[in-house]
């Protein structure tokens, strides 16, 4: 088992020099985070390898995003100026909530949440904060003027989303943004056993579900089958798939923790150990792929991207997730470190 890292350090006022109490400290995309104290200082730990983007807000002032590269049982120091921002109340929980922004409202829901049957049990609680340009026709921009607060009822998070960019244009959309999740708490059994269960169905055939299969050399026996689609010199033809392994795909990193991830042609990933969403068929409108398997494609913007030992593609726009990866969209996003209960299967 690799050793754990800490991360630690002071915010203040970039203005005055003074500790910032109460700053709320996290890492990206997990359930880690911490709160500043008197003096303004934090200490995350422990923190497993890899790389990260550590969030730093405090109301009244602008968010500051730090990337960062841990190994195992490093300590590293990272202290933090924030600026000071003025907002008015009204700009930002009154606005001009009119019908045409309910319409974008709901428009960014679908392309944001997704639409998976489990989108209706996940639900924005301040979507007052949103603010839209659709200036031209087929595209929307959005901007949140404070963190987003999400419930997933069906996984049993609480998110706070620090949404940084949205757009959606041509069909495809793209956004970055810092989730922290929050676990939340059970009524009882069933609900626990609920989550339990959808969490799980979360993961598997998941693009972090592929990944760790890559990296671990797994994808066989987890279920993948991975084709290279190269795109026919005619328009007519279809594309020539050949079917390729996770050697040819990952390579090692800079660090034993980082790996290096290149492919030029479209991947086409089959998910054999579920059947087709029947959501996701009618979402497409018409079938493509392997008949009764989550088909999905993968393109790289970026060669190679780099890829940590979470699974976790480091670039933000490093890759374009194409198929049942961009159907299931937040609604099926768990924390970097989940795992089911028992993952890796054993081999026997």
């Amino acid at each position: 088992m690799q050793a754990q890292a800490t991360v630690s350090g002071r915010v203040v006022d970039k203005e005055t020099g003074k500790p910032l109490v109460g700053a709320n400290v996290y890492l990206s995309g997990t359930t880690v985070g911490t709160a500043t104290n008197l003096s303004g200082v934090y200490l995350i730990r422990p923190v497993p390898p890899g790389g990260y983007r550590l969030v730093v807000s405090r109301i009244g002032y602008a968010t500051r995003i730090t990337d960062l590269v841990i190994g195992p049982g490093e300590s590293r120091e990272i202290n933090t100026e924030l600026k000071p921002v003025v907002y008015q109340l009204p700009d930002i929980y009154v606005g001009d909530l009119n019908e045409k922004w309910e319409k974008n409202l709901q428009q960014f829901i679908n392309h944001f949440v997704g639409e998976t049957p489990w989108a209706d049990s996940v639900e924005i609680i301040n979507p007052e904060v949103l603010r839209f340009d659709k200036s031209w026709w087929g595209r929307l921009t959005a901007e949140a003027l404070a963190p987003l607060q999400i419930e997933n009822k069906a996984l049993g998070y609480r998110i706070t989303y620090h949404l940084k960019e949205f757009k959606y244009s041509g069909g495809r959309t793209r956004w970055d943004g810092e989730p922290l999740f929050t676990e939340m708490s059970a009524a009882n059994s069933i609900q626990a056993a609920y989550w339990r269960e959808n969490r799980k169905k979360a993961f598997f055939g998941s693009l972090r579900h592929f990944l760790l299969a890559t990296l671990d050399d797994r994808l066989d026996k987890e279920g993948f089958i991975v084709s290279s689609m190269q795109e026919p010199a005619y328009g007519f033809a279809s594309p020539k798939r050949t079917t390729t392994s996770a050697d040819r795909l990952i390579s090692e990193g800079d660090e034993p923790y980082l790996y290096k991830m290149n492919f030029f042609d479209r991947l086409e990933i089959l998910y054999r150990n579920e059947e087709e969403d029947p959501g996701y068929v009618r979402w497409r409108k018409k079938r493509r792929g392997a008949a009764n398997m989550q088909t999905s494609y993968l393109e790289l913007n970026e060669h190679p991207v780099t890829v940590d030992s979470d699974g976790e593609i480091i670039q933000p726009y490093g890759a374009t997730q194409l198929g049942y990866f961009s159907y299931i969209r937040l609604t099926h996003l768990t924390p970097r470190q989940y795992r089911p209960e028992g993952y890796p299967e054993n081999d026997e």
